[in-house]
């Protein structure tokens, strides 16, 4: 259990801190040097978004149509009502997405 709630508070860090590159990098405000450094973990965490979407899977089901990420997945779930669904993806929108990413709005 302990392992378990590790490995969702790195997962936690490593979106907050691959949201924050990803933003930099949209704006032009990296440098080469920046990129080359940069780019290993923006991959790995496309990895991990990936496999956390196959988790999500077994547990919530298959996706709504056209919501190949999480945050676009959970952004259905809060826009129409998908009981349970819609509770925990308002949950973890507001209290730990939308709170690390600069727009305010992450989903």
């Amino acid at each position: 259990m302990l392992e378990a709630l590790l490995f969702v508070y790195l997962f936690y860090l490593g979106f907050a801190l691959s949201v924050s590159i990803y933003r930099q990098w949209v704006k032009g405000t990296l440098n080469l040097l920046n990129k080359v450094l940069f780019a290993p973990v923006l991959v790995i965490f496309i990895f991990l978004d990936f496999l956390i979407n196959v988790l999500l899977i077994f547990i919530m089901g298959f996706p709504p149509k056209n919501t190949y990420t999480i945050s676009s997945r959970f952004e259905t779930y809060r826009k129409q009502n998908y009981g349970w669904k819609s509770s925990v993806a308002t949950l973890v929108c507001e209290k730990l997405l939308n709170t690390v990413d600069p727009t305010g709005q992450h989903c």
